[in-house]
């Protein structure tokens, strides 16, 4: 028995050591792919690691619409033996953007896809007597949640804007209280220049102040 706890001991913390390489290797590459772009959206990046399984990037100086702008790189728990579980459930290394716009939004609005764990999080934040409208462009995909035909109208705005940018929207958050504007999407595809990622993300905020 004794023999027994020592290699499950033995096994967690491997485990631990490789999830947590893994997180660290993986954070570290997205972060040097988005210095390609981060000047989109602001000046010097203050970056913090919050444990193994979270980035958080602050801009000094970020550009109009945005007054402030922070990112979170937001990784699976690779580290702990419950992972399985927790990807089985839905939890996925995601990007967050929260920003704060230079002016109030004149709608409010939720774009939540169902399957993704930042959808489900924000659901019950989404007040009771806004209106629902599953995107008939994108079945399957984030159901709107508007305060009115306007805020319903910059939704239908936005989505297709995300669309065309190939941005595969977890949670699109429009509010007039900070965060203004977030937006939840997959790790962006390295591949690709991170300087089209931010634009398409600088031309949302816009959009949502139009």
């Amino acid at each position: 028995m004794t023999e027994l706890v020592g290699v499950a001991a033995v096994a967690v913390v491997a485990w631990f050591a490789a999830g947590t390489i893994w997180n660290v290797h993986l954070g570290r590459e997205l972060m040097r792919w988005m210095q390609g772009g981060l000047s989109v959206l602001g000046g010097r990046t203050t970056v913090r690691w919050l444990g193994s399984t979270a980035v958080e990037m602050v801009l000094s100086d970020a550009k109009p619409p945005f007054a402030a702008v922070t990112l979170v790189i937001f990784l699976e728990p690779r580290d702990l033996p419950w992972w399985p579980i927790s990807r089985a459930r839905g939890r996925r290394d995601t990007l967050i953007i929260r920003g704060v716009l230079r002016r109030a939004p004149a709608v409010e609005l939720e774009a939540l896809d169902p399957v993704s764990w930042s959808g489900r999080d924000a659901l019950p934040r989404v007040p009771r007597e806004w209106l629902v409208v599953r995107q008939a462009a994108a079945p399957g995909g984030p159901v709107v949640h508007h305060a009115g035909a306007s805020a319903l109208a910059c939704a239908e705005a936005l989505m297709a804007l995300a669309e065309r940018a190939g941005l595969a929207v977890g949670r699109l958050s429009v509010r007039r209280t900070e965060p203004n504007f977030q937006l939840h999407v997959p790790l962006p595809d390295r591949r690709q220049p991170a300087r089209d990622f931010f634009e398409a993300v600088h031309a949302l905020a816009e959009r949502a102040l139009a």
